[in-house]
C-alpha cells in the first residue's frame, strides 16, 4: 500500500511535468501528534487436543505522542495532493499472570505500530484558513510477545481511512501554523501461530480499530 501511495504521488507530480499541468505550489511540513486509538481484541484458543477452545474479547483504548513529516503538491488554489509519514508507537503491554504468578507463568503481548503513512487530498475552504482533508492510510502492525507456550504470531499490516478538518495561520517568518484534528478508521486484522486447531491453535483478531488525533505543524510553502 505505501508503494501505491508513492506511485500516485510521484505519477501526479511526473504528469505536471510532461503534461505541462501547472502546479501552484509545493509545501513541506512538520508536525507533532497527540493521539488515541481504540479497538477490540479478540483471542481465539484451543488445547494440544482440540478438545478444548475458547475465545475471549476485549475492548481497550490507549493515548500516544508521535512526529510526523509530510509534502504537498497543489494543483490549484483550493485543491493539493499529500503524503505523510507519522512517527511509529506501541500500544500498552497486556500481561496475563498464570499459575504461582511466577514471571516464567507470565504471558504478555503488545503491537507496534510502524510505517504509517498517508496519502490525502487537501481541500481549502474560502472561510480564513480553514480547510478538509481525506486520504487513505498504511500501517505495519508488529507484534511483541512472551507467552508460556513459546506461541509466536507474524507480523501484518492494515489500511485505513483518513478525514480531518484544520486552520492554517500565515506567519510573517513564511513558516505557517497548522492546528488541526483527524478521525481514523482502519481494516481488521487476523494472525495465528501458525498451528492446527489439534496442536494448540491460538488466532487473535483486532477489530472496530478508530482513532482521533490533534496536530500542531508548521508548514513552508514554495
Amino acid at each position: 500500500m505505501k508503494k501505491v501511495l508513492f506511485i500516485i504521488l510521484a505519477s501526479f507530480l511526473s504528469l505536471g511535468t510532461a503534461q505541462a499541468v501547472d502546479l501552484t505550489s509545493f509545501s513541506v511540513g512538520v508536525g507533532m501528534n497527540q493521539a488515541v486509538f481504540a479497538a477490540t481484541g479478540k483471542e481465539f484458543s484451543c488445547n494440544e487436543s482440540g478438545s478444548g477452545c475458547s475465545s475471549l474479547d476485549e475492548y481497550g483504548a490507549f493515548e500516544e505522542s508521535y512526529p510526523s513529516v509530510f509534502v504537498e503538491a497543489g494543483v490549484s488554489d483550493a485543491v493539493s495532493f499529500g503524503i505523510s509519514y507519522q512517527g511509529g508507537f506501541d500500544t500498552p503491554t497486556n500481561v496475563v499472570d498464570r499459575g504461582k504468578h511466577d514471571s516464567k507463568d507470565r504471558t504478555s503481548v503488545s503491537a507496534s505500530f510502524d510505517q504509517y503513512f498517508t496519502g490525502y487530498v487537501k481541500l481549502n475552504i474560502p472561510l480564513g484558513g480553514l480547510y478538509m482533508k481525506a486520504g487513505m492510510s498504511q500501517v505495519e502492525i508488529k507484534t511483541n510477545e512472551t507467552t508460556v507456550s513459546g506461541n509466536s504470531y507474524p507480523d501484518t499490516d492494515t489500511t485505513g481511512h483518513m478525514v480531518g478538518i484544520g486552520y492554517e495561520i500565515e506567519t510573517a517568518k513564511g513558516v505557517n501554523v497548522r492546528l488541526e484534528i483527524q478521525g481514523h478508521a482502519f481494516d481488521d486484522v487476523t494472525v495465528n501461530n501458525g498451528k492446527a486447531k489439534d496442536a494448540n491453535f491460538n488466532e487473535i483478531t483486532i477489530s472496530d480499530m478508530i482513532g482521533a488525533t490533534g496536530s500542531f505543524q508548521l508548514v513552508k510553502t514554495f
